[in-house]
């Protein structure tokens, strides 16, 4: 381990420099604790409130050690010696975690939302990005920065040290009577009250102490009805608060704002975005590590001081602290010789990966339409067959690109709104009688039904009654039909997107190598199909999508919908059939050795790792060999990777992406932990999007195959693999696939007479989900 205070980086050597968010610590000196026997949790509890202002009490395994913190401490327990050494780096980070939210609390005042990892919001004057925006104040309305500080005992470089995070907080400190007086609809938000049951901690924020109660579901007087986890009950208006999220207070503050709604709006979505954006954040973490170095080395215990450091920077050339991932190749032939760098390229000079293969040459595509706009689709459908010459985005068209022989369209235009619900169904079962076959649909609809859900949105009503047929649906707005050669661009996203839903292989990724076992790789994810965040009915299913080494989509399964507690069990159910599938379709042998890699969207628990292993050891007993890797794919978290020597790129007028690292960039922070750069500038829509989060991915430890570096190249690569879009996504098509099938499931669940179980017969092949 290296010396924190030497971690100076020269700027003029070439390459990118990447600034992370984290401190680095170095710990000096020892310290004498006393252990006793861990007996229990109260005994725990009981040690901590007694010794709270002389000690710091751990509890390691078998034992709890009490770290006196002030001089004169009395000695509790044996006696066990504490040094700066890595052994005892868990107990370090323990120490300094306490001392850091001591200086939090005592000495400079702030409350905590969170205990641990330590999360406070910063009110002090001027802050509020809101007040900044409309240069005034709104009371009971904020949107201020909010910190987290959170203590590691690894890092980039081998490091222990503390990660520093922000973000934009929203905060509605107004009660549910005001707003109510205000004309605010309250009906349908979720509700919070100061609940005496919280937990509660010195230098507490008193927002951490209102606790969600449920949902509103009407208002009788004073008093809100609100649907609980036990039943209705009645509270209070004036003593309970609505959640402070982003939709919740944009109602709030279009009744606050009124007229000038759309303008406040843009001003303060301007404050955020500076707030968020790279050269701001590296900016403020260095502001804020300045601060706390000011203090001096930290006594963290009696004998024993920490010294932070400024944010690690990384130069380009420093490995293995820095990695570089190369951006995949794509094929578009079974034999592997036609390739591209970009898979629309590819497509342009070489059509599709399986087009000597695929069927139907001449598909037939089902066109749902109102009526008056029947003209401007049958344009539009045209140019989507045929191309549009005048730009190099799509001037082939489908049936070219993708090595067709032919297109039909048969319209079914009907009378009636872009919102009429039943008048679309009544469309799609003229179109389902009218026709002997249908290879896919096309339904046309508007922005103005996006708020619609279940039986009132036309789209999920066209979407459930063409799937109950077995039938995948694209869809399009009406409002994004234009004369200018631009619609060629969303024309050839959308040919990608057909062509999947076709069931066809649009290209995969080059192999780097082919690996010695034979590998899938399976996107595990879940959908709650039930509208009740407080437990009450919901119900689940479980999702897997299997993909080879290539990057090619395999197959997807998903279980039957089940309660909670029966859902790992429908889960392994699904994966066990997605695996026979695989195995009886690809003819394993017996001298094959098998390796499963596992994308997840949340952290198994070690339980749900060992039933997984335990199911497919069963189903490959008879093989060489079986190994796992599971990796949880984590994209809500507070580290930051950025290049200080970054100049963007050009966007219109203006620039974007400065201060933003490129995609491809790894760096390990444990030996089972890794952070990979997956949105560069290139990949910025715009300016206000803000500085983009790696994707960290964490090993879990009952994984068998545990080459991270391996895993990370993988991750990175399938990030480039969808067929939604001929671009990188911020997920792996994995992780991006379950996301989609599940938003899907749960929007199709409130769909009168929909049944998931169509997903398991002829949708169960295609991309119906993309």
């Amino acid at each position: 381990m290296g010396n924190p205070g030497d971690l100076s980086t020269p700027l003029s050597r070439k390459g990118p420099l990447l600034f992370t968010n984290f401190l680095p610590v170095r710990f000096h000196g020892q310290v004498v604790a006393g252990v006793v026997p861990f007996e229990s949790a109260d005994q725990l509890s009981d040690l901590r409130e007694r010794l709270q202002a002389s000690h710091v009490v751990v509890r390691d395994r078998g034992v709890v050690l009490c770290v006196p913190v002030a001089e004169g401490a009395e000695q509790v327990g044996e006696r066990r010696m504490i040094t700066s050494t890595p052994e005892d780096v868990l107990l370090q980070a323990r120490l300094l975690e306490e001392r850091l939210r001591r200086v939090l609390i005592t000495d400079w005042k702030y409350e905590l939302r969170r205990r641990r990892p330590m999360r406070f919001v910063s009110r002090k004057a001027g802050g509020d990005m809101l007040e900044q925006a409309l240069g005034r104040t709104i009371g009971g309305l904020h949107v201020h920065p909010e910190h987290s500080i959170e203590v590691r005992r690894n890092g980039p470089r081998g490091f222990p040290g503390v990660v520093i995070g922000m973000k934009a907080r929203y905060e509605i400190d107004i009660p549910a009577a005001v707003l109510l007086k205000r004309g605010v609809a309250v009906v349908g938000t979720h509700v919070l009250t100061e609940s005496e049951m919280a937990r509660n901690w010195p230098g507490q924020d008193v927002h951490a102490r209102r606790k969600l109660v449920g949902r509103v579901i009407a208002v009788d007087g004073d008093e809100l009805v609100v649907q609980t986890r036990e039943g209705e009950v009645k509270i209070d208006a004036a003593q309970a608060w609505i959640e402070s999220n982003k939709t919740n207070f944009h109602s709030v503050l279009r009744k606050v704002c009124g007229r000038s709604f759309d303008r406040d709006l843009a001003a303060l979505d301007g404050k955020i975005a500076a707030f968020n954006n790279a050269e701001r954040r590296i900016a403020d973490t260095d502001k804020i590590a300045k601060v706390v170095l000011g203090l001096g080395a930290l006594d963290i215990a009696v004998g024993m001081k920490a010294q932070l450091a400024m944010p690690l920077r990384l130069r380009g050339d420093q490995r293995p602290h820095l990695r570089t991932l190369n951006e995949p190749t794509f094929v578009f032939d079974q034999s592997g010789d036609r390739t591209d760098r970009y898979p629309d390229s590819g497509l342009n000079k070489f059509g599709p990966w399986d087009a000597e293969s695929f069927t139907p040459k001449e598909p037939i595509i089902a066109v749902v339409v109102p009526r008056q706009f029947k003209g401007r689709v049958e344009t539009l459908l045209s140019r989507f067959r045929d191309g549009v010459p005048d730009s190099p985005a799509f001037p082939a068209g489908f049936v070219r690109k993708f090595r067709l022989t032919d297109c039909t369209f048969t319209l079914t235009a009907f009378d009636g709104a872009v919102q009429d619900a039943s008048a679309y169904k009544q469309a799609c079962l003229t179109a389902l009688e009218t026709n002997e076959r249908i290879d896919l649909a096309f339904v046309f609809t508007s922005a103005a039904q996006e708020h619609l859900t279940g039986n009132e949105s036309p789209y999920l009503v066209s979407k459930s009654t063409f799937m109950s047929q077995g039938i995948a649906v694209q869809e399009f707005q009406v409002e994004n039909i234009t004369d200018q050669a631009g619609i060629a661009y969303p024309l050839s996203t959308m040919a990608l997107a057909v062509y999947a839903k076709l069931r066809g292989t649009p290209f995969v990724i080059k192999a780097s190598g082919q690996p010695m076992a034979r590998e899938l790789i399976f996107g595990i994810g879940s959908a709650q199909v039930f509208q009740d965040r407080l437990g009450k009915g919901e119900r689940f299913v479980g999702i897997t999508t299997v993909f080879s080494t290539d990057g090619s989509y395999v197959v997807s399964n998903v279980s039957r919908e089940a309660p909670y507690e029966q859902y790992q069990k429908a889960l392994l159910d699904a994966l066990r059939a997605c695996l026979t599938d695989v195995r009886d379709r690809d003819g394993w042998r017996s001298q094959d050795f098998i390796r499963l890699i596992f994308h997840v969207f949340k952290p198994l628990k070690d339980e749900e790792a060992t039933a997984v292993k335990e199911m497919v050891a069963g189903l490959t007993s008879d093989f060489a060999g079986v190994e796992f890797a599971f990796v949880n794919v984590v994209d809500e978290h507070p580290w930051m990777v950025l290049d200080e020597k970054a100049q963007g790129i050009k966007a219109g007028q203006g620039r974007k992406g400065k201060c933003v690292a490129d995609r491809g960039y790894a760096v390990p922070i444990s030996r089972s932990e890794m952070l990979v750069t997956v949105k560069g500038p290139r990949e910025m829509k715009t300016e206000l999007q803000g500085a983009p989060r790696p994707l960290l991915l964490k090993l879990h430890r009952e994984s068998t195959f545990t080459d991270i570096d391996y895993l990370a190249g993988q991750i990175f690569r399938f990030t480039a693999m969808s067929w939604r879009r001929p671009y990188p996504t911020s997920k792996p098509v994995t992780i991006l696939y379950s996301d989609l099938i599940a938003g899907l499931l749960g929007k199709l669940r409130h769909v009168t007479n929909w049944n998931s179980d169509v997903v398991f017969g002829k949708l169960r092949y295609s991309r119906w989900f993309l």
